[in-house]
Parts: C-alpha cells; structure tokens; sequence
C-alpha cells in the first residue's frame, strides 16, 4: 500500500466520523421544539440559502476540534421522521450511505452501532441513545470517545420538530476533536490528494465576483455534513419502495441528490455497483461470523 493510499484511508475513517452534540458557540442551546424552530426562523430570516430548499450549513474549526450545523426542512411529516431517526437500525441504513462507512450493525440491545470505516475499514463503536422524545420533538444522540490516529470525541446530535402537517425542521450537528497525528494526516490529505477540494460556505469572491468557497479541514467537514444530510433524505424516499428494495432505492435516491452538487460532492462512476459490494460482502461476513461455534 502506498503512503499516499494510507494518508486517504486514514483521512476518510476520520472524516467519515465527522458529528456533534455541541451546538456552534453563537447558537443557543436547542431542547424543544420551539427553540428548535426558533433557530431555523432565524436563519431563513437573516441569510439567503444558495441551496433551492430552505437549507443552511455553518462550520467552525478551533486548534483541536472541527464542528458544524445543517438546519433544513424535510418534506415528510413529523410523525415519519421521528419514527426513523428515533430506530437505530435505520440509521444503520443511513450511515452505510455515506462512501466511506463500509458497514454497519446495531448491538442486540440496540444501544450502539458497529460500524467500519474508511478503505481501511477501520471499527468504531457509536453509543445511541434517544435524549428527548414527544408529540413534537426529537433529539437523538450518537456519540464515540474514540477514533483513529489520535481523533477523539466523535459525537452526532439530531433534532426534529414539526413545521406543518406534511413537513418537519431537522438539525443535524456534528464535531470531533483531533490529536497531532490526526491533524497531520488531514492536512496531508487536503495539501495533495484533496487539493482543490471545498465546502458550501463562501469565504470570499473573485475579482469577476465568482464565489470562493471554504477548502481544507472545514471544507471535508461541510462536505461530509452534506454527505450525512442527504443520507437521512434519501434513506426516507425510499421508505415509499417496498422493504426488500429500500437500501437500493437509498442508494441511488442518494447518488442523485449529489449529483446536483458536482463541485463539492462528485463522485467516482459506478458508486452504486462498488456501494452494493460493500453491504453484500459485509452481510455475508456477519452471516460467517454468526454461524462460527463460540469459543
């Protein structure tokens, strides 16, 4: 394996795990729905999305950590939404989604999630737990105290909260904070085989007024936050297909809504066909694994 092909793996099992449960410092803490709603209001009112649905996206990086925000509407009842990301096992679906997660199980008291990460399938262990549950908000917590090369701290917090009869207000919050090693390896990363790649935030604008968009370690964290985003939409698209078809339908429902953004998530041809390997070769080694006498 080359040095260049450590230095990617590495870089996406850590970027892969990028998720929070601490809000960005100038965001007020969100318990209920009101606060919840509150906080979207604010941001429909006081910034224009360059996005075509009401969708925002804030990052921060300090010396040690990475954080970042997604508020969106869904265009599904609340009632829907809470049902899936109140289910572990749907995030499972969820999160296999994303090209660096390669795969995941939900321990049998459903209380974490088994996942592999990155081309070095690098394991993670994810604790879930549901922190708020009621007739109109969710807040949901999925969170693990370690991760590779020196990276620590990895958390995701989700909140949902109904805005209509047929639409709901979610935020999607993620950090992870980073070690020296860690902190090489990304930034080896984006200096050589990320080079060029960016975020959604305009930092800036050329002298011809062109947008310039945010690059380096806060550019892969809106990246991956986008990554995440579109997950959770297309995992519940697909929950108008039939069972046995959903992950499929997820998949290419997922690939789609990517496309609509070349610059910042363009993926490789054949992302369904190497994506539908992965889950198959992943289930066929837990069948393995299960049928083996203990011991």
């Amino acid at each position: 394996m080359t040095t260049g092909s450590i230095v990617r793996g590495v870089a996406c099992a850590i970027a892969a795990l990028v998720a929070t449960s601490a809000p960005l410092a100038n965001e007020p803490a969100q318990a209920t729905a009101d606060g919840l709603k509150s906080r979207f209001d604010q941001l429909r009112n006081s910034r224009k999305t360059p996005f075509d649905i009401p969708l925002y996206i804030e990052s921060k990086q300090t010396a040690n950590m990475l954080a970042g925000d997604v508020h969106s509407r869904i265009d599904k009842p609340f009632d829907t939404v809470k049902a899936e990301l109140a289910n572990p096992r749907a995030w499972c679906e969820i999160l296999i989604l994303h090209p660096n997660v390669k795969g995941c199980t939900v321990d049998a008291g459903e209380k974490s999630l088994a996942v592999r990460l990155g081309s070095g399938e690098t394991p993670a262990k994810f604790d879930y737990r549901v922190a708020q549950s009621g007739n109109d908000y969710l807040d949901v917590r999925i969170g693990a105290a370690e991760g590779p090369m020196g990276t620590s701290d990895y958390n995701f917090r989700i909140e949902v909260a109904p805005l209509d009869a047929k639409s709901s207000v979610l935020h999607l919050a993620y950090s992870h904070a980073y070690g020296t090693r860690a902190r090489f390896a990304l930034q080896t990363y984006f200096n050589t085989l990320g080079r060029g790649k960016v975020g959604f935030t305009v930092v800036d604008r050329t002298p011809d007024g062109k947008p310039v968009y945010v690059g380096d370690l806060r550019g892969g964290m809106e990246r991956n936050a986008m990554r995440y985003y579109l997950a959770i939409q297309a995992h519940l698209e697909a929950l108008s297909a039939p069972p046995a078809q959903r992950l499929e339908r997820g998949m290419r429902t997922w690939l789609a809504q990517t496309e609509r953004y070349p610059l910042q998530l363009k993926e490789e041809d054949g992302f369904v066909e190497r994506k539908r390997a992965e889950i198959q070769r992943f289930q066929r080694e837990n069948v393995a694994a299960a049928s083996r006498p203990a011991g």
